[in-house]
């Protein structure tokens, strides 16, 4: 028997078409995957299905019955729940209280609640415990949180909408033996991600959405990543970065059809770092979490650096950016000696982070793609030329990270989440001061094309002399982009891996070996 049915749904923002006659269902006992390209519409029908957004035309039925939610609450009290990638939990709760909010164990007592959590979370893998605060665990495990907390509800279907973008592969795991504990349950899961190969290891079925339709309804079984990935982009990868097109136009971006055959069978050439050192660390070390870690970064080079959660990993990333206080032997930037100090006031680093880590990442949604990608003082009369410069340049930004949108006009907000990492990333590389700087997560929930674009994004400010760290627990985003990377276990790198003699494969193999022991 369907749990979910969906017939005919259809949704528009203004003049965008963002879904087109949608029609499939999800079976009781069934895991169903759904994938596509950044702008294809998966957000917004997850949306839909869990009752936050009313289609504009369309029937949907939940166990036979008529399902029109009014709210994501309502949708609840339907039999849908949802969890999302970035689920915001009361910081003051303990893991207990929030895996258990809003269910009939909400207010019993302290000892049963804890006890309740602790069955399920070891149940499904969650190395957690349930009395440590919500404010104390990694933000990005607040999906896993709310994933577990699905378990307790009685819920027939369940949208799991990119909780694993930012997981770590142990994590990965837990949020699978969720998913096939809700599957043996009889429940439904639709399950929305861009990691294509871990995905495939939970789904029963696959929903591939192109341009708001139903493009691919197959069996997960024999299904491939590589081919899979392909067919989110209509059989076609970027050939090139498309140009800019005449003033005030839209130029398409210029692709390529290619066979069903592996993303790395058409790598991009990677520019070779200089031998000139750009950064050089010797010896760092973050009480209780980094043991003694010698870093050389290279001038134009992109070095990755992941582990395990508890790896020392974050504290390292902290401590390069003068946020944690740490120690050194020795720092050197461009062969400038720096003060070593423990002082995170006067570190002896203080590199510049991005972290892909807020709603709308930290832009405000309400304001227009020109406004966001500049700060410069428009409507001087007196300045009409530096205002053509200024917006030339962001028409530029929008056709290089090829952003889907009729109109620079267009506020941010109504971009889809992809577009919106792409932008807020580019404007932060532009105007970030210093040439050698952290990345956190730099192509989190972006589809194949989309992290080629990052990857020449990062490229370019490599052709131009900086240097990138990127810290990341995703092992396909580290062979995309990195030259180098570092696989940090018990505060100090284990193992480096230069991705130029390896094959993405290769290296998403021996990371996942390496993490696989705990840290």
């Amino acid at each position: 028997m369907d749990v979910l049915q969906v017939e005919g749904l259809a949704k528009a923002y203004g003049a965008r078409r963002v879904l087109r006659d949608v029609t499939f269902s999800v079976a009781a006992g069934e895991v169903v995957g759904l994938v596509g390209a950044n702008g294809a519409g998966k957000s917004t029908l997850g949306d839909v299905v869990a009752g936050r957004y009313a289609p504009d035309a369309g029937l949907m039925t939940v166990d036979g019955h008529a399902y029109a939610p009014l709210s994501a609450a309502d949708a609840r009290h339907l039999g849908v729940g949802a969890v999302e990638q970035l689920v915001r939990l009361d910081p003051d709760l303990t893991v207990a209280r929030a895996v258990f909010r809003d269910t009939e164990l909400a207010g019993a007592p302290d000892a049963r609640v804890r006890a309740r959590a602790r069955a399920v979370l070891a149940d499904v893998g969650l190395d957690l415990d349930p009395d440590r605060l919500v404010a104390d665990v990694p933000r990005f495990v607040h999906g896993l949180v709310e994933a577990a907390r699905v378990l307790a509800e009685d819920t027939r279907l369940v949208v799991m909408d990119e909780v694993s973008a930012a997981l770590t592969p142990t994590e990965v795991d837990g949020l699978h033996a969720i998913a096939r504990r809700l599957r043996s349950q009889g429940r439904g899961v639709l399950y929305i991600s861009h990691r294509l190969p871990e995905m495939l290891e939970v789904v029963d079925r696959v929903l591939v959405l192109r341009e708001g339709r139903i493009a691919l309804d197959a069996p997960a079984e024999g299904l491939d990543p590589a081919g899979l990935a392909v067919a989110t982009l209509d059989g076609a990868v970027p050939a090139a970065r498309p140009e800019a097109g005449p003033w005030g136009t839209s130029a398409a971006p210029v692709v390529i059809p290619v066979a069903r055959t592996a993303p790395e069978a058409v790598p991009l050439p990677r520019p070779e770092p200089s031998g000139d050192v750009a950064l050089e660390v010797r010896n760092l070390r973050v009480p209780g979490s980094a043991a003694g870690l010698d870093l050389t970064l290279r001038r134009g080079e992109v070095l990755g650096l992941t582990g395990r959660r508890r790896s020392g990993l974050q504290e390292i990333a902290g401590a390069l950016t003068g946020e944690i206080p740490a120690q050194a032997d020795a720092v050197s930037l461009h062969g400038e000696d720096r003060p070593v100090t423990a002082d995170p006031g006067t570190a002896a680093l203080q590199l510049a982070a991005y972290r892909p880590d807020d709603d709308a990442y930290g832009m405000d949604p309400r304001e227009t793609i020109a406004r966001t990608l500049t700060d410069a003082e428009w409507g001087r009369p007196d300045d009409l030329r530096t205002e053509i410069a200024t917006l030339r340049g962001v028409i530029d930004t929008v056709h290089r990270m090829n952003v889907r949108t009729m109109s620079i006009r267009t506020v941010f907000g109504a971009l889809s989440g992809g577009d919106q990492h792409k932008l807020a990333l580019a404007r932060w590389m532009a105007a970030t001061d210093g040439d050698v700087v952290v990345v956190h997560e730099p192509t989190r929930g972006l589809d194949l094309r989309s992290r080629r674009e990052v990857r020449r994004l990062l490229d370019d400010a490599t052709a131009h002399g900086r240097s990138v760290v990127v810290v990341s627990v995703d092992p396909d985003e580290l062979a995309e982009v990195c030259d180098r990377i570092g696989v940090v276990c018990d505060g100090r790198v284990e193992e480096w891996l230069d991705t130029h003699e390896m094959s993405a494969a290769d290296v998403r193999a021996r990371i996942l070996g390496a993490v696989a022991t705990p840290a």
